[in-house]
């Protein structure tokens, strides 16, 4: 970009050879400050805006699969022919900008086209939603993204807006940051004509499409939206309501987790699952002494296997992590504090604690139902509950169609599609609800990709090497591979991802004999 054509007033472009875009590929094309992706295929060149809107990754560095657009980091996906948003965890479409073609140019004009008018046509007039989480606020961005235009209301106990909860056991705590670094957007029920009622649920009837609050009031609405989440679990030690002693669930257990590690020297961490590996990456990044304790010698072992868990495990140490097998026997302290003693006598000094013990599903306060023994709600495959009454995220137990079994998943993307599938039946959608699983894990400064749902995996096909963190392991269940692990093999496990979404993951023995999934997207 050149300063006659920004004194010009003319619209800022941007210009790419042709041949620096490959057909049926992508490159980002540059001026100044200014940035966008170039894509072409058969139909011709778009352009869209360079940085995924989720959290600002690159999407030149992104992989296109069949007609979609990923994320290289989230996996938010896009369509290519229009840019528009059909996997989170990205709640926007992506900004499209006109194209011409100037001799062997591709030309970017830096104006950018107007999204298309929606409007739904729905019976619907009154939308409940009970929880403020990821899947609510991916239903009612996709309500209003589908021109729903009328009555939505969100109940929760919460104070804050809809947040990022994945942010909160990463950079959060490497350092002293704002609580609002974490919000989907600084005012979302404004920015979504959401009336937000804060206050707590007691009694949830679907029959009715009914909400009873604390406080008396009974709130009803045409279709309503369960999507309650979890609750951190805290074991019943001895000495857990010593002052230190926390859980990180919610952003104002990162806050209070976050100011207390100012004054800290010392943590413990109870649990050596997702939460309590990340906070203690970050924690030990911050300058804190670090200790794991947990009843498995090799975390994720059962998930993972043990080669990767083995290989995590080296990798926390390497950093400064100090890990410890054993069970609790209390924690001890006057007031505050200060040891966590195991069981064989061993104590561990600390003037913080961190308990990640896992989270219990929120469903006690919905009627006439019974949780099943994962303690999730029992849905069928188009999440419905009873008649214009959906249940989504933590709490739903549904058919996971890449693995055939009943499942209740915790991942954040995962309520996000739930949500969005909610969203979309409201509206008169029909059919199951068929997203493939992922989750994302900041191990320190490596990050772990899992894509599907492998309970009691048979066995594992490992490409890579683990102990370098460079593979992609595939799960393999009653003789078809149904999830994938992998850190720095984004191509093929993107391809999985997509291919898992689609039905069509080839065996395991094509797998086995090095079937390149790139090819088969």
């Amino acid at each position: 970009m050149d300063q006659e054509q920004l004194d010009s007033g003319k619209p800022r472009e941007i210009r790419l050879a042709l041949d620096a875009i490959p057909l049926g590929g992508k490159a980002e094309g540059k001026a100044g400050d200014d940035a966008v992706l170039f894509v072409r295929d058969a139909d011709g060149v778009r352009a869209f805006q360079a940085k995924c809107p989720h959290l600002g990754a690159p999407l030149a560095k992104g992989e296109i699969c069949g007609g979609r657009l990923y994320c290289p980091w989230h996996k938010a996906a896009f369509a290519l022919a229009d840019g528009s948003l059909e996997e989170p965890p990205a709640l926007e479409a992506l900004t499209r900008y006109p194209v011409r073609i100037e001799g062997g140019e591709a030309v970017a004009t830096l104006t950018p086209e107007p999204a298309p008018a929606r409007h739904a046509r729905t019976p619907l007039g009154q939308v409940l939603i009970v929880g403020t989480g990821a899947a609510a606020a991916a239903c009612i961005t996709t309500l209003r993204r589908e021109g729903f235009a009328g009555a939505i209301t969100m109940v929760g106990h919460e104070g804050h807006p809809p947040y990022d909860r994945t942010k909160l056991s990463k950079q959060f705590l490497a350092k002293p940051t704002p609580a609002e670094k974490t919000l989907l957007e600084p005012d979302f029920s404004a920015a979504h004509q959401v009336e937000r009622i804060e206050a707590e649920a007691v009694r949830i009837d679907p029959a009715r499409l009914s909400v009873t609050l604390a406080d008396g009031r009974v709130l009803t609405g045409d279709a309503l939206l369960i999507a309650t989440g979890s609750r951190a679990v805290v074991p019943d030690f001895d000495g857990r309501d010593l002052d230190g002693v926390m859980t990180l669930r919610s952003l104002d257990d990162a806050v209070r987790l976050s100011a207390a590690a100012e004054q800290a020297k010392r943590v413990v961490v109870i649990g050596a699952g997702f939460i309590g590996l990340e906070a203690a990456a970050f924690l030990t990044k911050r300058g804190l002494s670090v200790t794991v304790l947990a009843r498995e010698e090799i975390p994720f072992a059962k998930r993972f296997g043990e080669a990767v868990g083995a290989a995590l495990k080296r990798y926390h140490a390497g950093n400064g992590v100090t890990f410890v097998t054993g069970k609790v026997a209390r924690i001890a302290g006057t007031g505050s504090v200060e040891a966590v003693e195991t069981a064989d006598g061993t104590r561990l000094p600390a003037d913080l604690v961190l308990i990640g013990a896992g989270a219990a599903p929120e469903t006690g306060i919905v009627a006439g139902v019974e949780p099943d023994e994962t303690g999730g709600l029992p849905v069928g495959a188009d999440l419905k509950l009873a008649d214009n009454v959906w249940i989504a995220g933590d709490i739903a137990a549904f058919p996971e169609r890449g693995s055939g079994v009943t499942a209740r998943i915790e991942h954040w993307r995962l309520a996000q599609q739930h949500g969005t599938h909610v969203a979309r039946a409201m509206l008169g959608a029909t059919g199951a609800f068929a997203g493939a699983p992922f989750f994302w894990s900041n191990q320190g400064d490596k990050r772990l990709d899992y894509g599907g749902y492998a309970p009691d995996f048979d066995r594992i096909i490992l490409q890579g090497d683990p102990a370098a963190l460079d593979f992609i392991a595939y799960y393999v269940r009653q003789d078809r591979a149904v999830a994938a692990c992998s850190i720095g093999r984004n191509p093929a496990f993107t391809a999985f991802l997509h291919l898992l979404g689609e039905g069509r993951v080839p065996s395991p023995e094509a797998i086995e004999s090095g079937a390149d999934l790139t090819a088969l997207v």
